[in-house]
């Protein structure tokens, strides 16, 4: 039971591909030829591609992240003496794919329609949590090395 269950979900993640390929190909009509891919610090668009190439980069990077995760987590289900660290790779998986078609999704969106920042309400949250982190182990690796 517990061997199908894997089974879907990481069959499940592969929906990714064409959910992906759907976005594009629903806006395909309305996207500038010149796509906005890039953006600074300012969320100002700094890099651009055409339409074939930012499609043709979000396929292939999504696809290319599939197959690693798909092998990592079949290789992991193998090794692994608990099924616990095998779900808590399946769950990092999902997060990552799921931040990586949020990031396309919005580049779709903001070359149709000019917007405000992607994860706007996740930033401050997340840039405290990683300057606690960097603070936390700047502190304990300092004391560790007195010790």
């Amino acid at each position: 039971m517990e061997r199908k269950l894997f089974q879907a979900a990481v069959g499940l993640a592969w929906l990714a591909l064409p959910l992906t390929a759907l976005n594009y190909s629903r806006a395909w009509d309305r996207l500038p030829m010149r796509i906005a891919v890039h953006f600074d610090a300012n969320w100002q668009p700094n890099g651009w591609t055409t339409r074939e190439g930012s499609r043709t980069l979000a396929l292939r990077m999504t696809a290319f992240l599939l197959v690693v995760f798909t092998i990592a987590s079949y290789a992991v289900r193998r090794a692994a003496p608990s099924s616990l660290a095998t779900w808590a790779l399946v769950a990092v998986f999902y997060v990552v794919l799921g931040v990586v078609y949020h990031v396309n999704a919005w580049i779709v969106e903001r070359n149709l329609e000019p917007r405000a920042k992607p994860f706007a309400e996740v930033s401050v949250p997340a840039g405290l949590i990683v300057a606690s982190e960097f603070v936390g182990n700047s502190i304990g690796g300092s004391a560790t090395r007195r010790g």
